[in-house]
């Protein structure tokens, strides 16, 4: 039986930098195949790096805990009456604009959580 030597396959080799990118991409709700498929990457790979640099950040923690510095907050003070929120969104010619009182500023982030869902 006459046996001929295959042309060996090149493995690609990926920069640091782009996996690093990928794996940043990668952020809770994101899909990792999608994110894989978008740049050319099998997703068991880039399940792997996200693994691999998950690890690596794990090992190089500081086990100091943080310092906290104290810090005084004067709650009387109160938003101002032109102290306003403003969003402006534009798409395909239509145009929306969003004005809220600044002192309600939190009122106004779980408002618009619910119309991004």
């Amino acid at each position: 039986m006459n046996y001929s030597p295959s042309i060996r396959s090149i493995r690609r080799q990926h920069a640091s930098e782009f996996k690093r990118g990928l794996v940043a991409l990668c952020q809770p709700g994101a899909s990792v195949s999608a994110v894989a498929l978008a740049n050319g990457v099998n997703a068991n790979l880039l399940r792997r790096w996200i693994n691999q640099f998950r690890s690596e950040q794990s090992s190089c923690t500081n086990l100091e805990p943080a310092r906290l510095v104290a810090v005084q907050v004067d709650s009387s003070v109160e938003a101002q009456a032109n102290d306003v929120i403003e969003i402006n969104i534009q798409k395909r010619g239509a145009q929306i604009s969003i004005r809220w009182p600044g002192n309600q500023a939190h009122a106004f982030g779980q408002w618009l959580a619910v119309w991004l869902k």
